[in-house]
């Protein structure tokens, strides 16, 4: 069974890989004037490649600067703050977006995130307004995914195409260095009172497997279970992950009685990530797969 798990282990590193360089081996250019199309069916159509770009979410302005757009964008939310010049840009809201200010920029290109902005999608494809919608939000590889098709719709491939390699390379190196070792139980804090968990298919469940880790919490398929300490503490975790800023975090937790029978705390495996890194699904995530798969396996 030992070994049984451990090759498991290995070929789901490897699907991850091969999947990544069969999307990324190139990227080409949208052409202009023409329809393109989103990552969810949507199409909109471009004379020329996008030259007042308005951001909807942080982990989309980081990708937008990450490969090299930064002087294209216009507009972004309250909430985006990396890179720090981000910060200097117009702002068009925080979680509703502001559609008289959208339209105030005159944009060529909004980027917006599928599901969590639904509403505000629908809303300004009203007026007209020519909306991309990603959708990154589960895997680690549709966050490579999302880079390239910025890239793509925007014109800088090249940028883009960069990235992706090094983020690529980087999670190969991972997978190379955890190789067959034994996966590590996990569970990962995103709030207390009450006490929330990430659970089946989100994001942060993604992360964990990447770096080497096996998300207790996955059982009944619900994203964000709440959980009592009760059941923590019967599952008992090899690693507790806790977002930073969460209640006391790693103090909290190891100054209260009822966690210290934890093997994890026992064992000083507590880890804290910051959680804007947790929780924005943009060029950073290999950052916290590092971070993760170093605390799990010591690598």
């Amino acid at each position: 069974m030992e070994l049984k798990r451990k090759l498991s282990l290995f070929f789901a590193f490897a699907i991850v890989l091969i999947l990544a360089t069969a999307s990324f081996a190139m990227l080409v250019a949208a052409k202009y004037p023409g329809y393109i199309e989103d990552e969810v069916g949507g199409k909109i159509y471009l004379k020329q490649s996008p030259q007042r770009i308005v951001s909807c979410m942080p982990s989309i302005t980081e990708m937008l600067f990450a490969i090299g757009l930064e002087d294209r964008v216009v507009g972004v939310t309250l909430n985006c703050d990396y890179p720090p010049e981000a910060k200097q840009k117009e702002k068009v809201g925080r979680m509703t977006m502001n559609i008289e200010k959208i339209l105030s920029l005159e944009p060529d290109l909004v980027v917006m995130l599928a599901g969590a902005q639904s509403k505000d999608i629908i809303k300004l494809k009203k007026h007209n307004l020519p909306v991309y919608v990603i959708s990154p939000d589960i895997y680690v590889r549709q966050v490579m995914s999302s880079i390239g098709n910025l890239g793509r719709v925007t014109g800088n491939t090249k940028e883009a195409e960069a990235l992706v390699n090094d983020m690529h390379a980087r999670l190969e190196k991972i997978r190379a260095q955890i190789g067959t070792e034994e996966t590590k139980s996990v569970i990962v804090i995103v709030g207390t009172n009450p006490l929330i968990v990430a659970g089946s298919g989100t994001f942060i469940e993604d992360m964990v497997k990447n770096a080497g880790g096996r998300n207790i919490a996955n059982q009944n398929g619900i994203p964000w279970p709440q959980y009592s300490l009760e059941r923590i503490i019967i599952e008992d975790p090899d690693v507790i992950i806790i977002a930073k800023g969460i209640a006391e975090g790693k103090k909290g937790i190891y100054n209260d009685r009822r966690w210290q029978s934890l093997k994890a705390v026992k064992n000083d495996r507590v880890l804290v990530v910051d959680a804007d890194l947790i929780s924005r699904p943009g060029p950073r995530v290999v950052d916290v797969v590092e971070q993760i798969a170093k605390f799990l396996h010591n690598i």
